[in-house]
C-alpha cells in the first residue's frame, strides 16, 4: 500500500490556488498509507520553458513537506505526489523511491506488479533498482502505445505519469484492485488522490473547494492538459477483474439494499 495524489490547474485557476500549500496538504494526508519514502514532481518554467522537476528521499511526508517550500514554485500548474511503504526494494537506495525516472518518463504508482522480473527478461530492458514499480515506466517509455500495454501488466495498480517533452499532461490510469479518486474545483481544475477520503481531507486542510469527486474506474486512462480533461480511455484487461475480500463486502451490502459504490465513495473501503 501507497499513496498517490497531485494535480493539474486550469488557466482560470492558475494564480488563485496556492498549489504548493495544497501540495504539501496532499502528502501529508497519504502519509498514512507509506512513511518510507516520499517523492513529488512538478512542472514549473525554466527560462520560459515548461520543465519537469523533481525530489524524493527516504523520509516520511511530514519530514519531506518542510523542503516544499524551498523547492516547488507556489503555483506549480501540475504535480504528482507519492508516498511509499516498501515492499520491494529498500527505501535507503533512492532509485527504489518514487517518482521513478525512465527516460523523458516521471511516474508514481500505488500497488504491487507481480510480473516485473518477466517483463525485464522478455524486453531486455536494464533495471535501474529493485522496485517492480520501474516495470510499469519502463513499459511507458518504450511502447508504442502505452495503453495498449499496461493491461500486461499483472497486480494492482493505480498510476499517475508526466513526460518531460510535454511538462504540462498529467497521465492516469487504473488498472484493478489499487484505489483511484479524482475532484475537481468549480473552474474544473483537477486534484486526485488514492481515496476519496483523504482527498477531501487534504482539500479541507488546504481550504481548496471541490465541488464533485469521483471514483476512477478500474481499467481506464485519463488524460489531463491544464486542468482540462483531454481524453479518457478504457483499457482492455487481458485477465479477469480481481476479486477481493472488499468485492465480497460491497456484494453484501448490494444484496442488503444498501447503497451503491457510487454513493459510497466518500467511505474509505477501498483499500488496496
Amino acid at each position: 500500500m501507497c499513496g498517490i495524489a497531485g494535480f493539474s490547474i486550469n488557466d482560470l485557476d492558475h494564480k488563485k490556488l496556492k498549489t504548493r500549500q495544497i501540495a504539501e496538504a496532499l502528502l501529508l494526508a497519504i502519509q498514512e498509507r507509506g512513511e518510507d519514502a516520499t517523492g513529488a514532481a512538478w512542472s514549473e518554467n525554466d527560462n520560459g520553458k515548461p520543465t519537469v522537476f523533481y525530489a524524493k528521499s527516504d523520509m516520511p511526508a511530514h519530514e519531506f513537506v518542510q523542503s516544499l517550500d524551498e523547492l516547488m514554485p507556489r503555483f506549480a500548474r501540475t504535480a504528482i505526489l507519492h508516498t511509499r511503504w516498501a515492499t520491494k526494494g529498500d527505501p535507503a537506495d533512492n532509485d527504489n523511491n518514487h517518482p521513478i525516472i525512465v527516460g523523458d518518463t516521471v511516474g508514481i504508482h500505488n500497488g504491487v506488479i507481480t510480473n516485473d522480473d518477466e517483463l525485464f527478461e522478455e524486453h531486455g530492458w536494464e533495471r535501474q533498482a529493485e522496485v517492480d514499480s520501474e516495470a510499469i515506466f519502463q513499459l511507458i517509455e518504450h511502447a508504442k502505445d502505452p495503453l495498449v500495454e499496461l493491461p500486461k501488466l499483472e497486480g494492482r495498480a493505480a498510476i499517475a505519469w508526466l513526460d518531460t517533452k510535454e511538462p504540462n499532461t498529467l497521465h492516469l490510469a487504473r488498472l484493478d484492485g489499487s484505489p483511484l479518486f479524482v475532484g475537481y474545483t468549480q473552474n474544473g481544475s483537477v486534484f486526485f488522490a488514492s481515496t476519496a477520503t483523504l482527498l477531501r481531507q487534504a482539500a479541507h486542510d488546504a481550504f481548496l473547494r471541490l465541488v464533485r469527486v469521483d471514483e476512477v474506474e478500474p481499467w481506464s486512462y485519463i488524460k489531463v492538459v491544464k486542468g482540462v480533461i483531454q481524453a479518457r480511455r478504457k483499457l482492455k484487461p487481458n485477465r479477469p477483474p480481481l476479486v477481493t475480500k472488499h468485492d465480497a463486502r460491497f456484494a453484501a451490502f448490494r444484496a442488503a439494499k444498501q447503497p451503491t459504490l457510487a454513493e459510497m465513495a466518500g467511505n474509505d473501503f477501498m483499500w488496496d
